[in-house]
């Protein structure tokens, strides 16, 4: 449409106004760029008016910006074609109904038109009058020598009189074969008015495919078909060094070792995904040498992961630390540069200063570096053991934003330092209040926590901290008396041999909520010790699991009760 408005102009600088040319003379013009400025895939066009968005940006002379951004709305709206006389209307779109309002209600090309006595869904007439034919869909790959690449194509015979945009979009795939079913969604990398376009940012060992609409004021007839496919001669770059190596948290252990967490951020766009991370750590010991490279430790971590743990460290040690990225193309290993890292592991004589309480019950361990006041928007509290269970309490800062009256939290645990498998599920939960305590965690485990304000419409970016809980054994000699640490004897509750009997069941169905009752009784045992309570069980049998001889899912991990012979579950 800037184009089709500037026609004249254009002519007197191009002989043919149809090139590339133009469109680089109406970015550069001034009256042709404020008509080209809504064009820009920044603006939502759909959520704000269009006066808001011109008036700042041309305080005095916004007329052009003004029609073309109006323009843009009305082709939102609009579909192309015109609607067909009401009395042609037959079948279903004769009804007299008002089944649309706009034609974004309606599928496809059709548009929402009159047929004299309602509005129903019709497929327009004329759907491309004055609109180009789609270019030949056989595109041309030219690699330069300065890696860019260069595609052609070229038009059929052009019924248009107004200048026609071509817009260019790829999609690709890693691997060694193309494939579709695995390729990203097609995004749009060029627009131009010549039938060519070069192209920067090709990577090697990527499968790429592209596809070109002609398009001007009165529409467009599509893309053309995906092209063949396009893969780089050139081989791949080493992955780029890993960025913000740094320590995330530490602990100490009850041997008097420590653990350290590191972190760095994954690289956003390699040119093949990293296969593996190489760590290696060395240590001096109250400011002596290097210890001989042969007791250099090192580990591997999967490419997907951006933390490790590093284990059984000496405190109060200097400590250096290098990561290095890893990559294969075919057979060739590719290496990035080593990042490095320094620090001082903590002195075991902060775990042996008496833990804070926190009223009865509470046990509360100790951060081991120094709180930072800094102006994070999330804080984490010392982690406390209450309840039998280990909590942490999370705090932020309310947001001015009176619209804002709740809040929805996300946690879960990374990795765990015992060689647990951390729960990929994630628990979540909604609060008013600027703070939630989050139950039930796992010892030595990194947590992230993700806290969004919930808008009525719309939403806000997720903030995210993240944590590390201390090891059950920081507990130990405490004056805790329900604390049990996994794989300690002596903390497992022992059961008896008596069986319960003539286990019954009744259930009462309650709106969408089952609710069942279980009671049982006990043979008379003479028990070597007093009888505590019940561990009950339940689980979902299903038919696949019946037939296939699977695993019952567990509905409710097991849990204790107190004597009484009963127990009611409700369900929904």
């Amino acid at each position: 449409r800037c184009l089709s408005l500037q026609i004249t102009r254009i002519s007197a600088f191009f002989q043919h106004f149809q090139n590339n040319g133009s469109l680089v003379w109406c970015q550069n013009h001034k009256q042709c760029s404020k008509c080209l400025e809504p064009c820009k895939e920044s603006w939502d066009l759909r959520r704000h008016q269009c006066q808001s968005f011109c008036e700042p940006l041309f305080p005095k002379k916004n007329y052009e910006c003004l029609t073309s951004c109006e323009f843009l709305k009305y082709i939102l709206w609009v579909k192309q074609g015109d609607c067909p006389a009401p009395e042609r209307a037959s079948g279903f779109a004769a009804a007299c109904v008002e089944s649309c309002e706009v034609d974004t209600e309606c599928s496809g090309v059709k548009k929402c038109c009159s047929n004299g006595c309602g509005h129903t869904c019709q497929v327009p007439k004329t759907l491309y009058k004055g609109v180009p034919l789609k270019p030949r869909k056989e595109l041309r790959f030219t690699e330069l020598p300065s890696g860019q690449l260069e595609i052609k194509w070229s038009s059929k015979f052009n019924i248009s009189i107004e200048p026609v945009i071509y817009v260019v979009q790829r999609r690709w795939n890693y691997g060694i074969h193309p494939s579709e079913d695995d390729a990203t969604h097609w995004q749009t990398v060029a627009q131009t008015t010549d039938e060519r376009v070069q192209l920067a940012d090709i990577r090697p060992s990527r499968w790429y495919q592209f596809r070109v609409a002609a398009v001007n004021v009165h529409g467009t007839r599509g893309f053309t078909a995906p092209s063949k496919h396009f893969r780089s001669s050139r081989d791949p770059s080493a992955p780029p060094a890993p960025a913000n190596l740094r320590l995330a948290n530490s602990t100490i252990n009850s041997d008097g070792s420590v653990t350290v967490a590191i972190v760095w951020d994954l690289p956003e766009e390699p040119d093949i995904p990293v296969h593996h991370y190489k760590v290696f750590w060395s240590w001096t010991v109250s400011s002596k040498s290097l210890v001989p490279t042969k007791k250099k430790r090192r580990k591997t971590t999967d490419g997907s992961h951006n933390s490790v743990l590093l284990e059984r460290l000496q405190p109060d040690s200097s400590y250096m630390v290098e990561l290095q990225a890893i990559a294969y193309w075919g057979q060739t290993r590719l290496k990035s540069a080593k990042v490095s890292l320094h620090f001082t592991s903590i002195h075991t004589t902060r775990n042996k200063e008496p833990l804070g309480k926190a009223g009865k019950g509470v046990i509360q361990t100790q951060s081991p570096f120094p709180r930072r006041r800094t102006t994070r928007l999330l804080e984490i509290g010392a982690p406390f053991y209450q309840d039998n269970q280990l909590q942490v309490k999370v705090y932020w800062k309310k947001t001015e934003d009176p619209s804002v009256s709740r809040y929805h939290v996300q946690w879960f645990p990374e990795l765990c330092s015992r060689n647990e498998t951390a729960s990929s599920e994630k628990s979540s939960s909604m609060t008013h209040e600027n703070y939630i305590i989050l139950q039930d965690l796992s010892f030595s485990c990194k947590y992230k926590v993700m806290v969004q304000p919930i808008l009525p419409k719309g939403h806000v970016k997720a903030e995210t901290v993240f944590f590390t809980t201390p090891p059950c054994s920081s507990l130990k000699g405490k004056s805790h008396k329900h604390a049990s640490c996994p794989g300690e004897p002596g903390h497992v509750l022992s059961k008896v041999l008596a069986k319960p009997e003539n286990l019954s069941a009744s259930f009462v169905v309650h709106d969408v909520n089952i609710t069942g009752h279980f009671s049982w009784k006990m043979a008379r045992t003479d028990l070597q010790q007093p009888m505590t309570g019940f561990q009950v069980t339940w689980a979902e049998v299903t038919t696949e699991s019946r037939q296939n001889s699977l695993p019952n899912s567990i509905i409710s991990q097991s849990q204790i009760l107190p004597s009484p012979l009963s127990l009611g579950v409700a369900y929904g």
